[in-house]
């Protein structure tokens, strides 16, 4: 068992490095493999015996003739002239041995011999538990089965045949009728009473025709209320066939989890080497409403756990089940193959096979590998395989495989869904949804959603959406390939239906103007900069930024509404002083003249502070809408009415 146990060791760590792997085995397996075959190559031969009121030495001499080995023991503790009437025809020597001395000798391997040591005689007292040992064979060809499993229903007991199909299993004396369930993959199940201590078991192989392949069982799931009100599923086995990849009759795979890779994924990383083989053979579903384990294969389902759906579940280390009905609490880490109704609680982690119906909490860490309908709580991260409904709550990260409905994602840094989104993302740095979302994503630095989005996304930098059909996108940049909603931010960009113009333009102030309208109709920011080329007594250049908004009149006719915010600079001025400010509104019309090209003209009034003289143009010609006014800085505020005009180039 040692080099067993460790190479599980390996598999939980992942280290499958070869050179590590042969070092291994030639330092611990070779030894060890190598003396459980001496030890097994005796005592499961099969010989066959007839003597009849013979002397017990003269038998001893015939088994060791016909076994090709010989017999050590001390002739004072047996009695060599007791009479023995043998009738065994094709059985282990270790069987043969068993009904000679009934259970008062013991038998050990040596270089070639076989050391009888006899049992000493307890007083009597009622037994508390017996021993049941046997083999495993199958019936159609006679050959022992290696690797079946054993084992009582009411006590857990169980066993696991070695290479040459022995087993040995004890029971309690006190158990009323006991039967010893059998089984083993592509055979079919057997139930047996024990009516012997030594039972030799037959087992038939499912008929295979060579077209076909045997696959692992298909689940049926039935309700049935259980008497602490969950609904328990109850899975129940029905082999079935397929064909081959080769032959006519073969189907497609379908494109999902496979639950026979993730349980197997389960059984490499977490059982024991018996465990693994119960796991692998034994498809029944064993129910139990309390447990207790220090380990996973420590407790008081012993190493059927993997097979065993408890009610309530307690590990003080960490524990290893097949489901939890009600609660689990580990002190490190809960373990499930398949579901959880109700509450699970881990100082560390909760890691489950399939489904999640109720609560999860942990102190760091909560993976669950398809569905959950409830809440995951965590220090770390959360991670849903499938669909989850409710809430994830982590300190680092969530992650939904599939879709999130019904409830929110809060994380510290970061939460993502794989599929669609119906509820809230809220992370302290970014939101990711990569299928459709409808509601809120809100995060200190970014938000994504790449299918259709419905909702509001708010940032302090960016905010991306794909096709954003209604809703809000708050944030410094604010993108989407197609939008029905409203993007409020510094720059927005909607790169298929969006607001875009370039325009050419002058006014009162400037012989030029550059200016880029992006965002959507309802709503744009603008970016301009304008200049005179050096002419006196007009601006060096200006630059400004403001927002807007259009209404369509239809047949190429559009109107604007915009505000900006400017500055002026001239050779001496600097970028921070307060001198050479103006602030305009305009109104203007459009008109489409061909395909992407626009004719505009808009009124404007402008209010500018800067210093008495500072423009030294005539404002005679120009209307002023009201008195200038002396600011308490010394500035002087100054208005004015007037124009603006150019071409404009648009998206569409």
């Amino acid at each position: 068992m040692k080099h067993v146990l460790t190479l599980n060791i390996f598999r939980f760590l992942n280290l499958r490095s070869r050179v590590t792997y042969v070092i291994f085995l030639l330092t611990f397996g070779f030894s060890s493999s190598l003396s459980y075959a001496q030890k097994a190559s005796i005592l499961d031969r099969a010989i066959t015996v007839r003597v009849t009121n013979e002397r017990l030495e003269e038998v001893l001499r015939v088994i060791g003739e016909r076994g090709n080995f010989s017999f050590s023991y001390n002739p004072n503790e047996f009695d060599l002239n007791r009479r023995v009437t043998l009738n065994a025809a094709g059985k282990a020597i270790r069987q043969v041995l068993d009904e000679i001395f009934k259970g008062g000798a013991a038998y050990k391997e040596r270089r070639g011999h076989i050391i009888l040591q006899k049992i000493a005689e307890l007083p009597a007292e009622k037994p508390q538990d017996i021993i049941i040992n046997g083999y495993v064979f199958d019936r159609a060809t006679g050959e022992r089965i290696p690797q079946v499993s054993i084992f009582e229903k009411r006590t857990l007991a169980s066993a696991v045949t070695n290479q040459a199909g022995y087993y040995r299993l004890k029971i309690p004396a006190t158990l009323a009728n006991p039967r010893l369930e059998v089984r083993k993959e592509r055979y079919f199940g057997s139930s047996i009473g024990v009516t012997e201590r030594s039972l030799d078991i037959s087992l038939v192989q499912m008929p295979l025709d060579d077209r076909l392949q045997a696959v692992a069982p298909q689940l049926k799931t039935i309700s049935r209320p259980a008497t602490d009100t969950l609904i328990v599923r109850v899975p129940t086995v029905q082999p079935i066939l397929i064909a081959s990849n080769d032959t006519a009759l073969a189907t497609a795979k379908p494109k999902r989890i496979n639950l026979d890779n993730v349980e197997k994924t389960f059984v490499d990383a977490f059982a024991t080497a018996k465990q693994a083989v119960h796991i692998q053979n034994v498809r029944d579903t064993l129910y139990r409403p309390f447990q207790v384990s220090l380990l996973p294969f420590i407790g008081t389902n012993h190493v059927m756990s993997g097979n065993v759906v408890n009610s309530m579940s307690f590990n003080i280390i960490a524990g290893y089940s097949l489901g939890v009905n009600a609660l689990e609490v580990g002190g490190f880490a809960n373990l499930v193959r398949w579901n959880v109704h109700g509450a699970q609680f881990a100082g560390f982690a909760n890691l489950v096979g399939r489904n999640v119906y109720g609560v999860q909490a942990s102190g760091f860490a909560n993976a669950v590998l398809k569905n959950v309908e409830g809440m995951q709580l965590a220090g770390f991260a959360n991670a849903t395989g499938g669909n989850h409904s409710g809430v994830q709550v982590a300190g680092f990260a969530n992650l939904t495989g599939q879709n999130f409905y019904n409830g929110f994602q809060s994380a510290g840094f970061a939460s993502v869904t794989m599929g669609k989104m119906y509820g809230w993302q809220m992370s302290g740095f970014a939101n990711v949804t990569l299928g459709n979302m409808h509601g809120w994503q809100i995060s200190g630095f970014g938000n994504v959603a790449l299918r259709k989005f419905r909702g509001v996304q708010i940032s302090p930098f960016i905010n991306y959406a794909t096709i954003h059909e209604k809703g809000l996108q708050l944030g410094v940049f604010n993108y989407a390939d197609s939008s029905g909603a409203v993007p409020i931010g510094i720059f927005s960009f909607v790169r298929r239906n969006g607001y875009r113009r370039f325009e050419i333009s002058t006014d009162e102030l400037n012989y030029a103007n550059l200016t880029f309208k992006t965002g959507v109709r309802r709503l744009y920011n603008i970016v301009t900069i304008g200049g005179s080329f050096g002419i006196a007594d007009k601006p060096l250049y200006t630059f400004g930024y403001g927002l807007g908004t259009a209404i369509n009149f239809g047949r190429g006719w559009m109107t604007n509404f915009d505000l900006t915010a400017n500055k002026i600079m001239e050779a001496t001025n600097r970028f921070d002083t307060s001198n050479g400010h103006f602030y305009r509104a305009s109104l203007g019309l459009e008109k489409r003249i061909a395909r992407g090209v626009a004719l505009f003209g808009a009124a404007s009034l402008t209010a500018m502070t800067a210093q008495p003289g500072y423009l030294k143009v005539d404002k005679s010609t120009l209307y002023q809408v009201f008195p200038n006014t002396t600011l308490r800085n010394g500035l002087d505020l100054t208005n004015w009415v007037g124009f603006q005009a150019g071409l404009r180039i648009m998206n569409r």
